[in-house]
């Protein structure tokens, strides 16, 4: 079950960014055991993104779950993602992205990795 929401919410995520003119590349990439939910292009930036949800904030927001340590493995599997698809990360623009999902809220956090 948790699965399912978690894809659905993916899915919501994606068409949420989708509608602000980002352009979806790839979804559900694992590099070692860290996974990217969605990679996306906002024209010539590439942009990896995690989405994060919380239906009731009982256990804390949804932005409270992400760490150092989980953008950490982030930028290193994006990285790894776009060298191993013929992209030299060091000659394109890119950045670190959050889709936070509380309930019905949804938020767009840009370059958590800063």
């Amino acid at each position: 079950m948790a699965r399912w929401i978690g894809a659905n919410q993916e899915q919501r995520a994606e068409r949420y960014l989708r509608q602000l003119g980002l352009t979806p590349v790839a979804r559900n990439i694992t590099y070692r055991g860290s996974e990217i939910d969605l990679i996306m292009k906002e024209q010539h930036t590439w942009v990896c993104i995690e989405v994060k949800y919380r239906q009731r904030n009982s256990h804390g927001q949804a932005a409270e779950s992400i760490n150092p340590a989980k953008i950490h493995r982030m930028g290193t599997a994006f990285q790894r993602y776009l060298s191993d698809n013929g992209v030299n990360p060091n000659m394109v623009p890119m950045r670190l992205d959050a889709v936070v999902i509380d309930g019905d809220d949804i938020k767009w956090l840009k370059n958590i990795g800063q």
